[in-house]
C-alpha cells in the first residue's frame, strides 16, 4: 500500500511557502528557519518557517540577499552540510511560482533524533614492574610478540642488540605485549565523575598493494617509538607495598594509555619485515594506522555529556542530526572524564589525547591511570570475612593448606606458603614472599549490623604440622586510608582517615573496620602492611601463620556461630557470619568453620648472589685483570662462578652468557649456561666451572676468515623468585668480565 502523504502547505495570500516532499501525516515536521546572507557571507536575517510553510522576510534584508539557507531551526548542532542553499535570482524565481519545495533526502537531516552511547570508567594501578616492562616490550618488536631471546635463537639476540645483553629480558611474567597489556592487575570503577562525548569524522581510504602513503606512515611509527633507556627506571621505596610508585607519561596521555605509542615499533618492523602485497592487508584491518595521522580526520566536537553511576557506568544521550558522509568517510567517538576536586575539576582521562577512538556502539570501558583518581567502593551484602588480595595477586593464588583451627592449618606440603602469579613457563610458579605485603580484606557490610567495628591480623611461626610455634606478634603497622568528603562549596576534598593500631577494651593492634556506610571510601586499599623482614617474624628458614580476627566495639572477639572457642586470649562471644577462603578467582569460596582465619604464608628476604672469579681456558684458571687468551680453533673458553640463593628453591635460575665485539651481527651472542636452576658455588671453598664453548664458535670464522681475535664480555644473571605481590618482576644479581680471545 503507497504511503499517504501528508496534506502539503498551499500559497498564502500570493506568498510563497516552503513544502517537503513525501511527509506522511504520521510524521513530525522539522522546525525550519531561512537565513540571509549578503554578500560577504554575513548572515543579516534569519525568518522561521512556520507550520503551514509561510514565512516573512524584511524588504531590507531582500534587497541585500546574495544567498538564502533553509535549515533547522534553532540547531546549532545541526551539521552545515544538511542545510539547502540557494541563490537569491533563483530563490525569487521559486517565490514567483508560489513553492519552495525540499527533497525528502534534505529534509530529513533537519529532524533531530535521539542517539546514545554506554560504557564504563575504572582506574588501574600497575606496578612499577609492569611501566618497566611496557617500556621494554614496546622497544624491541622480537619481545613484543613473545619471542625472547634464548639458547638455539641467537638471531633474535643478535637483533636486538646490546639490549639484549643488558636489559632483564627474563624479568617478566608476561610472554609478549599483548599479553602484558591484558594483565589482571587490580582496576577499580570510577563513579564520581562526569563523561564528556566528542565526535570527529574521519575520511579514510583503504589501503592498496604499493600504495605511496607507506614511507609516510612507517616515519610517523618511527616518530612515535620510545627509548627505554632515554627514561631511567626510579628507585622503589623500600620497604614498601609498591602499589603505584610511579606513572609513566611516555606511553599515558592525560590519563589513558597511548597504543599507538606502545605498538609503535612492532607495526614499523613488522611493516618493513613483511611482503609487500601483505602491507594492505595488514593496514586495513587496523583503523590507527589505516587514519594514522591526524591530517585524514575532522576536529573534533563536543556532542554529549553526562553523569557516571554508581558502579562506573554511563548513559549519555543527546539530539543529533542525520549527516551525509562521504564514501570512506566515518564518524568516531572519544571520550574525555573529569572528577571534582575541591572547586575544579580535574580531567581524569582524555581518549583524544591518547589516541583513543571507538565506534558509538563499541561499549568501551575507558581505563585511567591518572594518579589522583577517585574511585568508589561497593562491598557486598551479607556477613562474611575472607583474606582478597596480597598486593596486586588475589589470595586464590596462595599455596596454602586448609585451617584445621582458629590458629592453625594442615600438614604443610613442599610449596605451602609459597605462591603462583603466573603461569609455570614464565618461572611464576611458587615463589617466595618477601619486602612488606599489603594485605586488602573483603569484610562485607553485612558485618557492620552484628557489631564488628575491628579487625587485627598476628603472626606467629609456624611449625612442621601447620601449627602455631613461639610468640603471637600483631602486626602493628599505621593504616591511613582516603575518603571523599564534601567541602562545603559543591566541590569534594578527599581527606585521610586513620584506621589504626588503637587499644580498645586492653586489646591492642586493632584496626576500625571501614564500612561503605561510613563514607565513600577510595577503592583497592589496604587493611595491612605487614613488613616480612620485620625481626619479629623475618626467620627464613620456617614458614609462618598470619591470623585475622574481628572485634565488636568494646574490643571484645567475634566468633562465627557454631564455631569452637578460638584459643586465643581474650573474651570472646558468636555471631551470625562466617570466615571463609577465597581459594579461586571466580565461583563459590570455602567457607572456614573456626573462630579466626588463617593462611600460611613462606617468606625470605635474602638476595641471590652471583659472582665470577676468573675466566677458564681449556680447563685452566685465569684471574689477572686484563686477559688475552690464545689458543688454536678448539680451545674451550668456560668461567668460574658462584650463582646461588641460599634456599634453592627461590633462585628462579642463572644464565651465563657472553658478547663479542659492538652492536650485533651474526654468531655474535652465545650461552654457556641457560636457565639453571641449581645453586653454584655455595657452601663451597672454590669457585666452579661453568660448560664451555670453543673459540671457534666464538670468533665465527666461518662467516668472517679475518676475525682472528676480538673482545668479548661475559655476564652473568641470577633470578630471585621473591615477590611482595605487587612488584611480580624478577629481581637479580649480576656480574661481567672483558677479555680478548686469539687463535
Amino acid at each position: 500500500m503507497a504511503e499517504k502523504a501528508k496534506k502539503q502547505p498551499t500559497r498564502k495570500g500570493g506568498k510563497a511557502v516552503v513544502r517537503l516532499e513525501r511527509l506522511s501525516p504520521e510524521e513530525i515536521r522539522p522546525q525550519i528557519q531561512i537565513s540571509v546572507y549578503d554578500d560577504t557571507g554575513e548572515c543579516i536575517e534569519t525568518a522561521p518557517v512556520a507550520d503551514d510553510g509561510s514565512y516573512s522576510i524584511p524588504a531590507g534584508a531582500r534587497k541585500r540577499a546574495a544567498v538564502y539557507e533553509l535549515g533547522a531551526a534553532n540547531a546549532e548542532d545541526a551539521p552545515a552540510e544538511s542545510s539547502y542553499k540557494i541563490r537569491a535570482a533563483e530563490f525569487n524565481e521559486l517565490e514567483k511560482k508560489g513553492f519552495n519545495d525540499i527533497a525528502r533526502g534534505i529534509w530529513e537531516g533537519w529532524l533531530p533524533f535521539l542517539r546514545c552511547t554506554t560504557g564504563s570508567v575504572r582506574r588501574c594501578r600497575p606496578g612499577q614492574w609492569w611501566w618497566d616492562d611496557l617500556a621494554r616490550f614496546s622497544a624491541s618488536p622480537t619481545l613484543a610478540l613473545g619471542r625472547e631471546p634464548r639458547r638455539g635463537d641467537l638471531s633474535a639476540a643478535a637483533a636486538l642488540g646490546n639490549r639484549a645483553l643488558t636489559a632483564e629480558v627474563h624479568m617478566s611474567p608476561a610472554h609478549s605485549l599483548s599479553e602484558l597489556i591484558a594483565w589482571p592487575f587490580i582496576c577499580s570503577p570510577v563513579c564520581d565523575a562526569r563523561v564528556e562525548v566528542y565526535r570527529r569524522t574521519c575520511c579514510c581510504q583503504p589501503w592498496v598493494i604499493d600504495d605511496p602513503r607507506l614511507p609516510e606512515l612507517i616515519d610517523w611509527l618511527d616518530d612515535l617509538i620510545i627509548d627505554p633507556d632515554d627514561f631511567p627506571r626510579p628507585p622503589l621505596p623500600e620497604p614498601g607495598p609498591d602499589p603505584v610508585p610511579f606513572l609513566d607519561d611516555r606511553f599515558v596521555r592525560e590519563g589513558g594509555l597511548d597504543l599507538a605509542r606502545v605498538h609503535a615499533a612492532s607495526h614499523a618492523e613488522a611493516l618493513r619485515a613483511m611482503p609487500r602485497e601483505l602491507v594492505a592487508e595488514y593496514i586495513n584491518a587496523r583503523p590507527y594506522l589505516l587514519c594514522f595521522g591526524t591530517y585524514q580526520c575532522s576536529s573534533s566536537v563536543k556532542v554529549g555529556e553526562g553523569a557516571v553511576g554508581p558502579e562506573g557506568d554511563f548513559n549519555i544521550c543527546w539530539s543529533d542530526y542525520r549527516r551525509r558522509l562521504a564514501p570512506g568517510c566515518k564518524d568516531r567517538y572519544s571520550y574525555v572524564v573529569k572528577q571534582r576536586f575541591g572547586p575544579f575539576w580535574l580531567t581524569i582521562y582524555d581518549g583524544r589525547a591518547s589516541n583513543q577512538w571507538f565506534d558509538l556502539d563499541d561499549d568501551p570501558t575507558l581505563t585511567t591511570y591518572h594518579s589522583w583518581v577517585r574511585t568508589c567502593r561497593k562491598n557486598p551484602s551479607g556477613a562474611f570475612v575472607y583474606l582478597n588480595y596480597i598486593g596486586s595477586t588475589g589470595a586464590w593464588n596462595l599455596h596454602t593448606p586448609d585451617a584445621d583451627s582458629a590458629t592453625s592449618v594442615g600438614a604443610p606440603a613442599a610449596n605451602s606458603g609459597l605462591v603462583t602469579t603466573g603461569s609455570a613457563a614464565s618461572g611464576a610458579a611458587n615463589r617466595n614472599w618477601g619486602r612488606t605485603l599489603a594485605v586488602n580484606l573483603m569484610i562485607s557490610e553485612g558485618m557492620k549490623a552484628l557489631g564488628a567495628r575491628y579487625y587485627r591480623l598476628s603472626v606467629t611461626a609456624a611449625d612442621g604440622d601447620g601449627d602455631p610455634t613461639g610468640d603471637r606478634e600483631d602486626v602493628d603497622r599505621g593504616v591511613v586510608w582516603k575518603k571523599a568528603v564534601p567541602d562545603g562549596l559543591g566541590g569534594v576534598d578527599v581527606v585521610p582517615i586513620t584506621l589504626g593500631p588503637f587499644e580498645v577494651g586492653g586489646r591492642a593492634g586493632l584496626y576500625t573496620i571501614p564500612y561503605d556506610s561510613d563514607g565513600d571510601w577510595d577503592d583497592g586499599q589496604f587493611h595491612a602492611f605487614l613488613d616480612t623482614a620485620d625481626v619479629r617474624w623475618s626467620d627464613p628458614n620456617v614458614r609462618h601463620l598470619v591470623t585475622v580476627e574481628i572485634f565488636d566495639a568494646a574490643g571484645e572477639r567475634l566468633r562465627p556461630d557454631g564455631t569452637p572457642a578460638s584459643g586465643l586470649p581474650g573474651p570472646e562471644k558468636t555471631a551470625a557470619f562466617t570466615f571463609r577462603r577465597r581459594y579461586q578467582d571466580l565461583g563459590p569460596t570455602a567457607e572456614v568453620p573456626f573462630g579466626a582465619l588463617t593462611h600460611m604464608f613462606w617468606w625470605d628476604n635474602r638476595e641471590v648472589f652471583a659472582q665470577i672469579c676468573d675466566l677458564r681456558k681449556n680447563g685452566l684458571v685465569f684471574d689477572d685483570e686484563c686477559l688475552f687468551l690464545t689458543g688454536n680453533k678448539n680451545s674451550t673458553f668456560g668461567i668460574g662462578y658462584r650463582a646461588f640463593h641460599p634456599n634453592v628453591l627461590f633462585q628462579r635460575y642463572h644464565d651465563v652468557w657472553w658478547k663479542r665485539g659492538l652492536g650485533a651481527t651474526a654468531g655474535n651472542v652465545g650461552y654457556l649456561e641457560d636457565d639453571n636452576p641449581n645453586n653454584v658455588g655455595y657452601l663451597t671453598p672454590d669457585c666452579e666451572p661453568s660448560a664451555t664453548n670453543k673459540f671457534r664458535d666464538m670468533l665465527r670464522t666461518d662467516l668472517d676468515p679475518h676475525r682472528k681475535k676480538c673482545a668479548f664480555t661475559v655476564f652473568l644473571k641470577v633470578w630471585n623468585k621473591r615477590t611482595n605481590g605487587s612488584d611480580l618482576s624478577f629481581h637479580f644479581d649480576a656480574d661481567s668480565a672483558a677479555f680478548v680471545i686469539e687463535v
